[in-house]
């Protein structure tokens, strides 16, 4: 038998999920000709309340909150749309709280949310630590792509390390001998699994890590700028470069771009995420795909089991999603003793 949600409900009714959540509620603030439509349509069908949900919706917890450090970030837009969905099909209230990486707001959000009895907050990657863990005395936490201490919070990350092994081992089987390497910010779990994955790749090739050629990066588009022209003023270019995200590659696309430089006839280039930004550029980016939806649903799968809970104890997961390269067309393979007589800017310039 088919399990209708609340946002079903509402669309058979011609009303809005809150106001189906308030019949399930409140009913006395919802008009008697609509609350006995919406009553009788939940009959009709079968329905029955998410306990989870009504729990929220009791005067001792209300709604949840997400937190992420960049909303104008595709990645991060793309978890707040998908959080929301899951969040509106059990009517329960999203408060989303951008951070812009600063730890007062940070303070800010959590003081109104833990004053205002928030039931659950989920923290994506970029979040303090300090922030994660007072969170964690009042209310209940799971974490996006965001590690701590093992087994002390529910966390859902993509495999960043085998991402990062896998990019640059396909840049390698391209024949890539020279890899620059755009990171992440440092102290961040999936920035740094993402390096360590391109060094041990690098290692067990022989090729050796070379640290002119890593660019600290901080996941923004500006920053794959900086990157490239980093890059670009080098004695040698790098053949190729593997970007710890999709944003840093396509900014390191745009100045590749405005210099007539071509991507990958001059410059190999591989991103992280699949972001579908791709149809702003002439050329698919090849990528490293994170799955966002599976992400998403397990950490509100664990937090609605955490809700759905009578006791205090509380089991913490760490689940793992897999990884998949996505081949587009910014990436060549390299042939004979190319890779050893690469263009140089002299060269660029003499064209």
């Amino acid at each position: 038998m088919k399990r209708y949600t609340i946002t079903e409900i509402a669309k058979l009714c011609g009303a809005s999920p809150a106001t189906v959540s308030r019949v399930l509620n409140n009913p006395s603030l919802v008009a008697s000709p609509l609350r006995e439509k919406i009553e009788e349509t939940m009959r009709t069908v079968g329905y029955k309340p998410n306990p989870f949900a009504s729990r929220l919706s009791s005067k001792s917890r209300w709604g949840l909150a997400l937190f992420v450090f960049d909303i104008l970030n595709p990645f991060f837009a793309l978890i707040v749309r998908r959080i929301g969905h899951l969040a509106m099909e059990q009517g329960i209230p999203l408060t989303v709280c951008d951070t812009e990486a600063d730890e007062e707001k940070e303070k800010i959000y959590l003081d109104y949310l833990c004053d205002n009895k928030i039931g659950g907050i989920i923290f994506g990657e970029g979040i303090a630590l300090s922030t994660i863990e007072q969170a964690q005395k009042y209310t209940e936490v799971v974490l996006i792509d965001r590690h701590y201490k093992e087994g002390l919070i529910s966390e859902v990350s993509s495999d960043n390390y085998n991402g990062g092994r896998q990019a640059t081992e396909y840049l390698l089987q391209l024949n890539h001998r020279s890899i620059g390497f755009i990171s992440g910010p440092k102290n961040w779990p999936s920035a740094e699994d993402r390096l360590n994955g391109y060094r041990d790749a690098l290692k067990e090739y022989g090729i050796p890590v070379r640290e002119e050629l890593m660019y600290q990066g901080d996941l923004r588009f500006e920053s794959g700028i900086d990157a490239m022209e980093y890059f670009l003023a080098l004695p040698k270019w790098p053949t190729a470069i593997f970007s710890a995200n999709d944003q840093m590659a396509f900014g390191a696309i745009s100045k590749a771009k405005s210099l007539n430089i071509s991507i990958p006839e001059d410059i190999s280039l591989i991103g992280f995420d699949n972001i579908p930004f791709a149809n702003l550029y002439n050329s698919k980016l090849t990528t490293i795909k994170q799955d966002i939806n599976a992400l998403c649903e397990h950490a509100f799968g664990i937090m609605m089991e955490k809700l759905g809970r009578d006791s205090d104890t509380s089991e913490h997961k760490r689940i793992i999603v897999p990884t998949q390269l996505k081949i587009g067309e910014t990436c060549r393979k390299l042939m004979g003793s190319y890779q050893d007589s690469h263009l140089s800017p002299n060269r660029r310039q003499d064209t």
